[in-house]
């Protein structure tokens, strides 16, 4: 009785251990099978910006090449870039000061040369800017679809996209881990675990759920230094702005007029002084006692 018992357990240990060994093979298979689809599904919509930033601070006028990757969204030539890559972002320019991008060139594919496109609108609280090819080809673009979403929920499995530099050819990377947290303040934010945290490459970058749905952008997030108390380091986060809001924002964008480009420097000059301005005027003025309004009498 005992030794048939023993071989039961064993059989049913063996079962169980081959259903654990089927199940992680599934696993596997599954990952290469969502990384494959994602590469070929993503890959062709990101593509390269360069632009030269000139700057305008207390160290005089300087000049500054950039490059990044930024997101195609639709097929026209739209595409969505981090403000923070673009220097367009509030805290950019609180830094640095006055920050206009131009000369933008946008390179899809194996191009080297690049096509012209100019900056279209930013919004600086949500870290977005979006800008447009001037002259896009009449077969259009490949590009991410921001309707295809989902709402991911915590402990959820997600997934990141970015491409390396120049000198490892651009390679689409994938990373992934979980979500951690969901924030309700300053806004809706996704807080991903420490496997899936973002850096200079990968700001703006699109993030998927393991269906291959969009979960939302990677975006930086700081505090305006009015919103900062005594215990704020003042450190920005790279946070994920949920697809739906991206979507939102991106149709609001389509319905700005671009002023002319020769006025843009101009209004980003504008837009610097006003963040510069702006926590000195939120603060109440001092009310004058009754002895100095007599003086001035």
């Amino acid at each position: 009785m005992a030794t048939a018992s023993r071989k039961a357990n064993w059989l049913i240990a063996l079962a169980l251990a081959g259903t654990v060994a089927m199940s992680n093979g599934v696993a596997r298979a599954d990952s290469k099978e969502l990384y494959k689809r994602l590469t070929n599904d993503v890959a062709p919509a990101l593509v390269t910006v360069k632009c030269v930033l000139k700057m305008q601070g207390p160290g005089g006028a300087q000049e500054n090449e950039r490059e990044f990757t930024a997101l195609m969204i639709e097929s026209d030539g739209l595409i969505l870039c981090s403000s923070l890559q673009l220097g367009t972002s509030r805290l950019y320019r609180r830094m640095m000061g006055s920050i206009t991008p131009t000369d933008i060139k946008v390179l899809i594919g194996d191009d080297t040369e690049g096509v012209a496109a100019r900056l279209i609108t930013s919004d600086q609280e949500l870290d977005l800017s979006w800008i447009r090819i001037k002259e896009p080809d009449a077969k259009g673009y490949k590009s991410l679809d921001l309707k295809k979403t989902k709402k991911a929920e915590i402990g959820e499995r997600l997934l990141s996209t970015h491409r390396m530099d120049k000198f490892f050819e651009r390679t689409m990377v994938i990373n992934e881990g979980n979500l951690g947290a969901i924030t309700k303040k300053p806004r809706e934010l996704l807080v991903p675990t420490a496997s899936l945290e973002f850096g200079q490459t990968n700001i703006g970058m699109p993030v998927f759920s393991e269906d291959g749905s969009l979960v939302g952008v990677s975006v930086l997030q700081s505090p305006d230094p009015e919103d900062m108390d005594a215990n704020s380091r003042g450190a920005a986060d790279v946070l994920i702005l949920p697809a739906a809001e991206v979507a939102k924002a991106t149709e609001k964008a389509k319905t700005v007029t671009p002023a002319p480009e020769e006025e843009e420097e101009e209004a980003s000059t504008k837009a610097s002084d006003e963040d510069e301005e702006k926590p000195a005027a939120e603060k109440p003025a001092k009310p004058a006692n009754d002895e100095e309004e007599e003086e001035e009498e």
